[in-house]
């Protein structure tokens, strides 16, 4: 896959994005009282072309969980699909988690460089031309991003490993 496709999906609009997926429709589990029993309000997608599937069923309307899931796949997407590195991304400036139009396609771009610098953080930082500080901060701003970083990290070096929590 192209970064170009894989931005297709990352940038896709949610009405588009769905057409690209597999829609299940569950009941629901967990707090909620009768009705998330009795209602198919669970969603599970399973994105065709790429095969990932994410699933959402932390509220009982159903367009909820299916927006919720939207942004789980997009996310999923930006966390799993790699593809060569464009040289001439910037980190500044970060984006704010409000902005997730840009914030997952730049997490997939950081991640890029990651995989490409084996997951070091010093040389991952050496090729997007900043401190390895500054990526760090950046990378534990989004806990879940971290997270993921560590994850793919210490998968290639279990024998010194990352923590992946905050050190207290």
């Amino acid at each position: 896959m192209t970064r170009e496709e894989r931005n297709l999906i990352l940038l896709a609009d949610d009405s588009a994005l769905m057409q690209q997926c597999e829609l299940i429709m569950q009941k629901g589990t967990g707090n909620g009282g009768q009705k998330i029993n009795k209602t198919s309000s669970a969603v599970r997608l399973r994105h065709k072309l790429t095969g990932l599937a994410v699933a959402a069923n932390e509220h009982r309307s159903q367009s909820q969980n299916r927006h919720i899931a939207l942004n789980k796949l997009r996310l999923k997407t930006a966390f799993s699909i790699r593809t060569a590195p464009d040289f001439d991304f910037s980190l500044e400036p970060l984006p704010s988690p409000a902005n997730a139009s840009r914030l997952i396609p730049w997490i997939a771009d950081v991640f890029d460089h990651a995989e490409f610098c084996g997951w070091d953080l010093v040389n991952t930082a050496s090729s997007l031309h900043v401190s390895a500080s500054k990526l760090e901060k950046s990378l534990r701003h989004y806990p879940d991003v971290w997270k993921s970083w560590c994850e793919h990290r210490n998968a290639l070096s279990p024998d010194k490993p990352v923590p992946s929590a905050p050190a207290e």
